[in-house]
């Protein structure tokens, strides 16, 4: 598992053949990266830092977002890390992970559907869990299971950005550990593919500096 400090070297040793925006916007997700692994105790304050980060690697520009949603620009930026690094990914969901990646699918509290008090959300969860599990046996349809992973995790990291869950409170801390746990293995991956792949369309950077 790579590490802030072990990434840093890395981009210190590469970036003079970046171009500048693509740098800073792995310099960003550094910083964010670097502020999570200070967190040891505190998951909450953790799993926001590497959502942070994780939304400074994939993040674009407005003009660069042809009417796309948040789902689709995340689906974008997982084929484009998956043509680059497929076994990382596949290492992290199929081995290292599994097991948490099941805990984040069976549960409801972070399916959309649920909230919106939709009849057939206990259908919608079954069949997922089943998508998924058939998936994680065969090891195939690797974006699927990103998808539905990072749909249930966006639920919960709207819970807490947005004002729906208390710090530290009792309820919902299994799916914050396991979404913690996670993103600190599957961040570092993504900023080593980037990195390694500079050249690819990573996007328009958003929020470019300006003097």
């Amino acid at each position: 598992m790579y590490k802030f400090k072990d990434l840093k070297q890395k981009h210190r040793a590469l970036r003079d053949g970046y171009e500048d925006n693509f740098s800073i916007r792995i310099h960003r997700s550094l910083s964010w990266l670097n502020r999570s692994e200070k967190e040891t105790k505190d998951i909450d304050a953790k799993f926001i830092f590497l959502w942070i980060s994780l939304n400074s690697a994939y993040s674009i520009h407005m003009d660069g977002l042809k009417n796309q949603g948040d789902e689709e620009l995340r689906s974008d930026f997982f084929k484009a890390l998956l043509k680059n690094g497929q076994n990382e990914i596949h290492n992290i969901i199929y081995e290292r992970f599994s097991h948490e990646v099941r805990s984040i699918l069976s549960n409801e509290f972070i399916l959309t559907s649920f909230w919106e008090g939709k009849d057939d959300w206990e259908t919608k969860l079954k069949n997922e869990k089943r998508e998924v599990q058939d998936a994680l046996r065969d090891r195939n349809e690797t974006i699927y299971i990103l998808t539905i992973l990072f749909k249930r995790l966006y639920v919960l990291r709207n819970q807490i950005f947005h004002g729906g869950s208390t710090w530290q409170g009792k309820l919902n801390r299994q799916q914050v550990k396991d979404g913690a746990n996670l993103l600190s293995y599957f961040l570092p991956a993504i900023l080593s593919i980037m990195m390694e792949n500079s050249n690819d369309n990573w996007g328009i950077l958003a929020y470019p500096p300006t003097n």
